[in-house]
Parts: structure tokens; C-alpha cells; sequence
């Protein structure tokens, strides 16, 4: 996001979050002067959501926020490290799917888990080992499924290497989730 003024922030959560997920019951942020705005307010009373800001010069206020912002800063420093990244643009979207998919060392679970109610399904060494060596598109597509299987297999070692504390899942959709249910494979 290259401009984060007020509008901005308020397209991009409209857009991102409410669109997605519906309007949280509160939005809980800092004092920047986005979340501040007049704008800002306006969108979130439009919304029915409360709006509530930290304390001033109180990370502590919001600590879970900051140990997420540390977590994906470490991530970001390993990736930048990798002489194979080149291109932030494309790294992206993968870096925040294996932030996604990696277990929580607090809460047992992913994050992708608590929001769905479902892991994600990964078929990458399927798809890899279903197509066989051809010629024209049928390579071009195992070209790019062995490059994305391999950055797969790299994250997960990122991730399980960045929380040497991992601790094998509780299963707990059967004690408390037994009213999700995982959608039909297409």
C-alpha cells in the first residue's frame, strides 16, 4: 500500500476485510493519524463496528499486534537473505500463505485454521507428481509446479525453523469446532 491516508486505509479494509469476512465487532488500532481521521470514524460507525485505539507510547496495550509485526519482520529478513528472492511483488502472497498455514505456538493452531474452521489443503506433491514430462505447456506447467512445490518445502523449513519450540497440534476441532465443517473438494 503506497499511500495510507485515511481513504486509503478505509478502500483497502473495505476491500480487504469487510468484503471478505464482514464488519468486525471492533477494531482495535493505534493512534496514527489514519485511524484517527474523522473518515476513519465515520467508516467504522457506517459499519456498526466500535473503533478503539491503543494507549499512546504503550506497545505492551497491544501485544499481540506487535508479536505479529516481529514475526513477520523475521520472516521478511529470512526471505530477504535467500538469493533466490528476487522479486518482493511475487514473494508476497506466498510469504503471507506460509505465515498463514504455520502453527501458532500459543494458540496450537494456524491462523488460516481459526478463520476458516479447516486447514488449508496443500496438494503441491500431487500436482507435481501427476503430470508427466512433455512438451510445450504440459512442461511450462511442471516448470512452475517444481518451482512452486520447492518454495513450498522452503517455507515450511523458514517456518519451522523460525519456532524451535513447535509442538505437535491439539486436535481440538472435535472438541470445540464440531459445528465446522470442511467444504467439498471441488
Amino acid at each position: 500500500m503506497s499511500d495510507t491516508s485515511a481513504l486509503s486505509v478505509v478502500q483497502v479494509f473495505e476491500e480487504c476485510v469487510y468484503r471478505r469476512f464482514g464488519a468486525p465487532s471492533l477494531i482495535r488500532h493505534d493512534r496514527g493519524p489514519r485511524f484517527m481521521s474523522e473518515v476513519f470514524q465515520a467508516f467504522t460507525e457506517m459499519i456498526q463496528s466500535r473503533s478503539r485505539a491503543t494507549l499512546s507510547y504503550r506497545p505492551q496495550a497491544n501485544g499481540q499486534q506487535e508479536r505479529s509485526v516481529k514475526s513477520v519482520m523475521t520472516f521478511v529478513r529470512v526471505y530477504a537473505e535467500d538469493p533466490l528472492q528476487q522479486d518482493w511483488d511475487e514473494i508476497a502472497e506466498k510469504l503471507v500463505f506460509a505465515i498463514n498455514t504455520s502453527q501458532n505456538t500459543t494458540r496450537k493452531e494456524t491462523p488460516f485454521y481459526l478463520v476458516h474452521g479447516w486447514d488449508a489443503q496443500t496438494t503441491l506433491r500431487a500436482m507435481t507428481s501427476s503430470l508427466k514430462q512433455g512438451s510445450g505447456r504440459q512442461s511450462d506447467t511442471l516448470a512452475w509446479q517444481r518451482d512452486v512445490n520447492r518454495q513450498h518445502e522452503i517455507d515450511l523449513t523458514m517456518a519451522k525453523d523460525a519456532d524451535p519450540w513447535r509442538k505437535t497440534r491439539l486436535v481440538a476441532a472435535s472438541i470445540c469446532c464440531s459445528s465446522w465443517t470442511k467444504p467439498a473438494d471441488v
